[in-house]
């Protein structure tokens, strides 16, 4: 399954993502990942929620679509106890724009399905600007 917190940059959706993954320490079963792209909310998030800064991936610049994809079937395959992974900005770490972001919600959506983790993504763009692809992961 596939989680979507949209809305424009400045919105609260990082808030909102945090407050989650905080909350979902409570009633999880598995182990709770929070990938991002800064250090900055380290000291926000919980101590049981392991967090990932995928900067440290690669050096410079943005990380590539298949890098980042790449890692999270890694990660996912690695540790069969993964309930819930929260994607903060995979648009940031990726730098591109939400349209451009097709193939990578296509296989966010496999991946979740196939592995039975949950999946929530901070969406920097207001739903009714949805590109046609992005219609079947609105909640």
């Amino acid at each position: 399954m596939i989680q979507l917190i949209t809305g424009s940059k400045g919105s609260g959706k990082t808030k909102q993502i945090i407050d989650m993954a905080n909350a979902n320490v409570d009633t999880a079963k598995g182990d709770i990942v929070f990938l991002t792209d800064t250090d900055r909310y380290m000291y926000s998030i919980r101590y049981q929620v392991r967090i990932v800064n995928a900067k440290c991936l690669e050096k410079g610049g943005a990380i590539s679509e298949d890098s980042l994809i790449g890692f999270i079937k890694g990660l996912l395959s690695g540790n069969h106890d993964i309930e819930t992974l929260y994607i903060d900005g995979a648009h940031r770490i990726m730098g591109k724009t939400v349209h451009q972001m097709q193939d990578f919600f296509e296989d966010m959506f496999a991946v979740a399905n196939n592995t039975e983790t949950k999946i929530v993504l901070t969406v920097s763009e207001d739903e009714k600007n949805f590109p046609e692809f992005m219609q079947k992961y609105r909640g």
